[in-house]
């Protein structure tokens, strides 16, 4: 099991802390947005979370097509 890394707001002092949060949101949100198909380069955040939503439904409505499919089929 790997090491999780979790954002912790209380280290740092000044502005460096206030640098590195938002370098580490900024990481976060990059890697979110490579996790989502058909994402093309930089969003803006809006962009990225609605674009997150579409595909959350896409997949909620491709598992209930597959449970549908699977009662029919009676696997």
């Amino acid at each position: 099991m790997g090491r999780r890394r979790f954002l912790v707001w209380g280290r740092g002092r000044g502005r460096g802390r206030k640098r590195n949060v938002k370098s580490c949101l900024q990481r976060k949100l990059r890697q979110l947005e490579r996790t989502i198909p058909g994402s093309h380069g930089i969003m803006e955040v809006q962009t990225l979370f609605l674009t997150i939503q579409n595909y959350i439904t896409l997949l909620e409505a491709k598992v209930t097509v597959l449970r549908s499919l699977s009662t029919f089929y009676g696997v």
